[in-house]
């Protein structure tokens, strides 16, 4: 992807930038930019907004086409790198930090105005070119080259159809936070999928029965699942062994991620390993487990990022 003179992280470019993203969004959604619709998505006054998109016309990086804007073949390559740097940051900070989820966001947006071309791509290469953010979106190259990936939303998709999760949008923050706090992440299965009456949604979710929120559900959207790609039965949660109990780990969890996902594996929390419930705090959380002759400690919710199977429900897994 070319590289662009850009100047000092301060003020104007931070504006012209997010006004960037925000033509480059309207361009992937078939319209064009407007005054209105450019104040609207950045909080700006009508006077920010117009300054904006003056400055970014005057600089060859949008075309006006009546009340719209469009970016020009130079605006559409500075605004991938915009979402390139955004992407890879978010990837970054999943990957090799312990900041909480809701925290990407707001981090990667600041990050993006300040990061230029080839640290970005060294930070690519270290984790080996990922396509797709910790949303599910995928990543521009850095030639300039963006995947499509148009998914289904959840409140679209039809009953009793498998999926796994594909992509959830990350604004409003608020409703991304919820949706976190369900364990819901791109990767993340769901069986046995029904519409309600009020608009939320019944699922089976890696072995819990959960109802999504109907504001939740417009923001996850789903990839089909080959019919016959079933999970073992009586699949459950380390968080649901009782003290005294064994299972064997099925595995870790989509939300499991980053340092957490890397702590554990070291742990030996892999699958086909046996993991016992040793004893339990006075308020049951963390809980002890005897895993590989070793005593760890968890709490509840990272017990809960892990998959199990009972001993009967591993006989019968394996002799399907």
């Amino acid at each position: 992807m070319d590289g662009f003179t850009r100047e000092a992280p301060g003020a104007l470019r931070v504006l012209l930038e997010d006004a960037l993203k925000h033509a480059f969004d309207c361009d992937e959604a078939g319209r064009g930019a407007t005054l209105e619709s450019l104040a609207g998505a950045m909080g700006k006054s009508r006077e920010e907004a117009a300054t904006a998109l003056g400055e970014l016309r005057a600089r060859g990086l949008l075309v006006a086409a009546g009340d719209a804007h469009q970016l020009s073949e130079a605006g559409r390559k500075y605004a991938l790198q915009v979402v390139r740097n955004h992407r890879i940051f978010e990837t970054w900070l999943m990957r090799q930090t312990s900041t909480p989820a809701v925290d990407w966001h707001r981090e990667a947006h600041r990050e993006e105005h300040r990061l230029e071309a080839d640290e970005v791509n060294a930070m690519a290469d270290r984790m080996n070119n990922p396509r797709y953010d910790p949303h599910g979106d995928p990543i521009p190259t850095r030639e300039g080259l963006m995947p499509k990936r148009p998914l289904p939303s959840l409140a679209a998709w039809a009953d009793g159809v498998q999926a796994r999760i594909g992509h959830i949008e990350d604004e409003p923050e608020a409703l991304f936070r919820l949706a976190g706090a369900l364990g819901l992440a791109p990767g993340t299965r769901m069986d046995a999928i029904a519409h309600l009456a009020d608009g939320s949604v019944a699922a089976k979710v890696e072995g819990r029965e959960l109802v999504i929120p109907a504001a939740v559900a417009g923001l996850i959207h789903l990839i089909g699942i080959d019919v016959g790609d079933d999970l073992p039965e009586g699949l459950g949660r380390l968080s649901d062994l009782r003290v005294g109990e064994t299972a064997v780990v099925h595995g870790l969890a989509p939300s499991c991620v980053g340092p957490e996902r890397t702590r554990l594996l070291d742990l030996g929390v892999v699958p086909g390993t046996k993991i016992r419930c040793e004893f339990s705090s006075p308020f049951g959380s963390p809980k002890s487990y005897v895993i590989r002759g070793a005593m760890i400690g968890l709490r509840e919710s990272q017990a809960k990022r892990i998959l199990i199977l009972r001993p009967a429900e591993v006989s019968s897994s394996q002799k399907a």
